[in-house]
């Protein structure tokens, strides 16, 4: 059975009432697994979100950076959103005022719109790409979100390169298929080619708009998630359960999903609490821009489209609830 934090806290609890304070007390019992990171998205391209206002109300500093993609012509120029240049006043504003607080951050690229520079680099330009933009934010923390087509060696060869030229934190976040399946299989063939290329990673699984199968929204994204732990467990037979784990994140897109589903607050502490227990990784989830009430019922960029007050996700992932 997986671990759950209850059975470890009883165990603690025997161990302690058959061991006085006079009496050395060995004990094999784990501790209990440390909380998973938390670096919710921000969309850097929007230009709507204050900073310094969501770290001051939910006291979360480290932030996924997204998207870096190609410029609107299609070339390999990273811009942030497709027009924004890596080195913008706006940015730099916004990369100094997480600085200040105290905080780090990942920069994401590719996403669910805009076109590719996984699509268009070569393997040495993407590489270049990488450089230029990890540069440009001051971090060595590369997030690549695939959910289009790619050519898999492209990519992989990209990362492995940049991991031997600077020892690159690499992420490779991915759809998944469902509660039963998974992963993709665009997806695992991507991972595995990863693997082959000699590329360390942890691997961030999108619990968003895909079918529930009519589980409750809560329930399917657990499921999911370790649908996609059994996947990983797969492709890297050597690691024991406690490594696939450490290798895992979640991340689940609050409020209205595009596809229908609806993510609660009551559903976010349940992915939280799965995480914790499962000892993953890490959790984001998209977006700090979406996280307040301003479009009630809808699917937007800049809300979620449930009743919430302001940066409320924010702070139950953060640790502030």
């Amino acid at each position: 059975m997986p671990w759950k934090r209850p059975a470890a806290l009883a165990s603690a609890l025997l161990l302690a009432t058959a061991c006085t304070t006079a009496t050395a007390c060995a004990t094999d019992v784990p501790a209990p697994a440390p909380r998973p990171r938390v670096a919710p998205y921000i969309d850097l391209a929007s230009g709507t979100l204050d900073i310094a206002a969501a770290v001051r109300e939910s006291g979360q500093t480290d932030f996924t950076l997204a998207f870096v993609v190609a410029d609107r012509a299609g070339t390999c120029a990273p811009t942030w959103g497709g027009t924004i240049g890596l080195t913008a006043a706006p940015v730099q504003a916004d990369l100094d005022e997480i600085a200040r607080l105290g905080g780090e951050v990942t920069v994401s690229t590719g996403g669910a719109t805009g076109t590719y520079l996984e699509a268009v680099c070569s393997r040495a330009e993407l590489t270049g790409a990488y450089r230029a933009a990890l540069d440009a934010a001051g971090s060595n923390a590369l997030d690549v979100d695939i959910e289009r087509p790619v050519t898999p060696s492209t990519v992989t060869g990209a990362l492995a390169d940049l991991q031997r030229e600077r020892g690159t934190a690499v992420t490779l976040t991915v759809p998944v298929a469902g509660v039963a399946q998974g992963l993709t299989d665009e997806s695992a063939a991507l991972l595995r080619g990863a693997k082959a290329a000699g590329v360390e990673l942890s691997v961030n699984a999108m619990t968003m708009n895909f079918d529930p199968a009519g589980a409750d929204w809560g329930d399917a994204m657990t499921a999911a998630t370790d649908a996609v732990a059994a996947d990983l467990a797969a492709i890297w037979p050597e690691r024991d359960r406690a490594a696939i784990h450490r290798m895992l994140g979640v991340t689940p897109m609050i409020g209205v999903n595009d596809t229908g589903p609806v993510t609660t607050l009551a559903d976010a502490e349940t992915v939280l609490r799965h995480a914790e227990e499962r000892g993953l990784g890490f959790v984001r989830f998209w977006s700090v821009n979406r996280d307040n009430d301003g479009c009630a019922g809808t699917v937007s960029p800049s809300c979620s489209g449930i009743a919430q007050s302001e940066f409320e996700f924010t702070r139950l992932f953060g640790g502030g609830r």
